[in-house]
C-alpha cells in the first residue's frame, strides 16, 4: 500500500457521491418510502438527524473511499475496472456482514435488500471514480 499513490482529490468525489446518493437513496425519490414503512416510521418524522450525524456521516463515507483507494495502490495497474471490482468485492463483503446482524434483528428481507444495496451501489460508483482517477 503506498499513501503517496491515492488520489486525495478522487476520494473526496467518491465521498460527495455517496453523501448524495445516501440523501436519494432515502428519499422519497429511491426508497425512503419502503424503507420508512418497513422501519415503522413516518417520513415526516425523520428529521436525519442534526449536524453530528451528517459530520460523522461523512467521516465514514471518506473513511470508507480512503481504505477502497488504498486498497487500489496494491495492484500493478488501477482502471475504472479494476475500481469497479475491488468496490464490488468490498461492497458485498459488507452486505454479508451486514446480514448477519439482520438475521439476528429478524429484519425483513427487503429492508436489508434496501440497506444493503445503498452500501453495494456507492462502492461500485466510488470504485469507478476512484479507479479511474487513480490509475
Amino acid at each position: 500500500m503506498n499513501l503517496l499513490e491515492v488520489n486525495y482529490l478522487a476520494v473526496l468525489v467518491a465521498t460527495v457521491v455517496t453523501m448524495v446518493l445516501g440523501f436519494l437513496w432515502y428519499s422519497p425519490v429511491l426508497f425512503g418510502r419502503a424503507w420508512a414503512k418497513l422501519r415503522h416510521v413516518k417520513m415526516e418524522e425523520m428529521s436525519g438527524g442534526g449536524p453530528l450525524t451528517y459530520i460523522l456521516t461523512a467521516l465514514t463515507a471518506l473513511g470508507g473511499s480512503f481504505i477502497l483507494a488504498l486498497l487500489l495502490t496494491m495492484g500493478d495497474a488501477t482502471t475504472w475496472v479494476t475500481g469497479l471490482a475491488v468496490g464490488a468485492l468490498i461492497g458485498l463483503s459488507i452486505s454479508l456482514k451486514i446480514g448477519m446482524n439482520y438475521l439476528f434483528e429478524n429484519a425483513k428481507l427487503p429492508l436489508y435488500f434496501i440497506t444493503v444495496g445503498y452500501h453495494l451501489v456507492a462502492y461500485l460508483i466510488g470504485g469507478i471514480i476512484i479507479g479511474a482517477w487513480q490509475g
